[in-house]
């Protein structure tokens, strides 16, 4: 009774899951002044690699662990995986309705929306869409997150445009939050802050409340995100040691296929921004030299906001563009719009938990991962760890909760991954500065 209340039926395996508490633990408390937040998630995911794989090798060797206490010894990985991943599952509505009522109450209103701002959210739409189609695009035709390695291909069928509208809409907003419906999610919270800034123009006494309620929610809400992501080194030490102990060293190429695909898919993606750029007067070799910093910069910190003074230097300086348009122009997409880490890494990552839970793709599934991905790019500005947060959504909004068990993942490579979706955020918001200001111009 004992031994099936804890899952195990011997003692090798109660070592195993004895060993793999205490490697959980320990990776949450890693030396931080030793080891960046990213080295820890790496050395998680390792070390989680490491664990399953040798739990896997006893077991299929019959070393003291027969297939029944592998299995038993693999729930306790599963569990501890399935718990992280839960907390990521809790947030995402939330997160999408507070930063959706947070960015629509701190939006300036206009009675005649000037050109300018019609401009820039044109452009950050069409560019996140059409990165979001990139990475779609390279997950389904290389199959990523499927063993397969030959090329995928989209069923025929599935559901009509008016069925696909109706399912994005939100029809209750406890179940919406509940169930991650990204799109109905983010249209309940833009209406609720148009709402409230249209009353404050008269009645500012009134709602204020309600402003003072969404900026401390959005304080609250980002001091949560930040506590869970900080476990990452934990959750991935546990994500791969229950993907590896199941699947055996088979899971590891799924991965390193995905990766190699994301950045042949980045740099499709970087390919298409240059020809866009060299279509309004800048051409590839003019980008480069102007951006060269800014880019080496995003390739070694991995973080956007921190290359936007760089990228916006070269716009004005080194590329003698309208520095009042492509300041404000490249600010927007480098925080509502990222292209690399709200649009390509979900699209892709959408692909990769879809294949991993043996489905396939439909036209109609395309299209609702378009309208998601390009609504949560905005649904999610402000929120702490936008990629990870931007493919929960992706998964969940399109109707694939079920599939939710692959983003494990993802999280587990997440410093390697947010290495060339980070360049496709610093080239976009650059791209999407230089078109915006040509078109100004015209």
């Amino acid at each position: 009774m004992i031994q099936e209340l804890f899952g195990v039926d011997g003692v090798v395996s109660a070592c195993a899951v004895i060993l793999f508490l205490v490697m959980v633990y320990a990776m949450n408390h890693l030396p931080k002044k030793k080891f960046s937040f990213a080295a820890r998630v790496l050395m998680g995911a390792g070390c989680g690699t490491v664990f399953g794989l040798a739990v896997y090798a006893l077991g299929a060797a019959g070393f003291g662990l027969t297939p029944s206490s592998v299995s038993g010894t693999a729930q306790w990985f599963s569990a501890a995986s399935r718990i992280y991943l839960g907390l990521f599952r809790v947030l995402i509505g939330p997160v999408i309705f507070i930063c959706t009522a947070h960015l629509v109450i701190h939006t300036p209103a206009f009675k005649v929306t000037p050109k300018e701002v019609k401009v820039k959210k044109q452009v950050n739409t069409f560019m996140v869409a059409l990165s979001c189609g990139v990475g779609l695009v390279f997950g389904i035709l290389f199959h990523v997150g499927s063993v397969d390695g030959g090329f995928g291909a989209v069923q025929a069928g599935g559901e009509s445009l008016p069925q696909i509208l109706l399912g994005l809409m939100p029809v209750n907003l406890a179940a919406d939050l509940l169930l991650g419906k990204a799109a109905a999610v983010f249209i309940a919270g833009g209406l609720a802050g148009i709402a409230a800034r249209r009353m404050s123009g008269k009645y500012m006494d009134t709602v204020k409340p309600f402003f003072d309620l969404t900026d401390a929610a959005f304080s609250i809400m980002g001091s949560v995100c930040k506590t869970v992501i900080a476990w990452k080194p934990a959750g991935a030490a546990a994500i791969m040691a229950a993907l590896t102990a199941v699947s055996g060293p088979e899971i590891l190429w799924r991965i390193v296929k995905f990766l190699l695909v994301l950045t042949l898919a980045a740099a499709v993606m970087l390919v298409i921004q240059l020809l866009l750029s060299a279509a309004c007067g800048v051409g590839p070799g003019a980008f480069f030299r102007a951006g060269g910093e800014a880019m080496v910069k995003a390739l070694k910190t991995r973080s956007g906001s921190a290359c936007l003074p760089e990228a916006q230097k070269a716009l004005s300086e080194g590329l003698g563009l309208k520095k009042e348009i492509t300041d404000e122009v490249s600010a927007y997409a480098i925080s509502s719009g990222m292209q690399g880490c709200g649009a390509l890494f979900p699209a892709m990552a959408l692909a990769f938990t879809v294949h991993m839970a043996g489905g396939t793709f439909t036209p109609g599934m395309i299209v609702t991962a378009l309208i998601v991905v390009t609504v949560v790019s905005y649904g999610i500005t402000g929120a702490p760890g936008t990629a990870t947060m931007a493919e929960f959504a992706a998964v969940m909004g399109t109707g694939m909760e079920g599939a939710v068990s692959g983003l494990g993942a993802m999280i587990a490579i997440d410093p390697i991954g947010d290495v060339p979706r980070t360049l496709i955020n610093v080239t976009g918001c650059m791209t999407n500065a230089i078109i915006a200001e040509r078109r100004l111009k015209e």
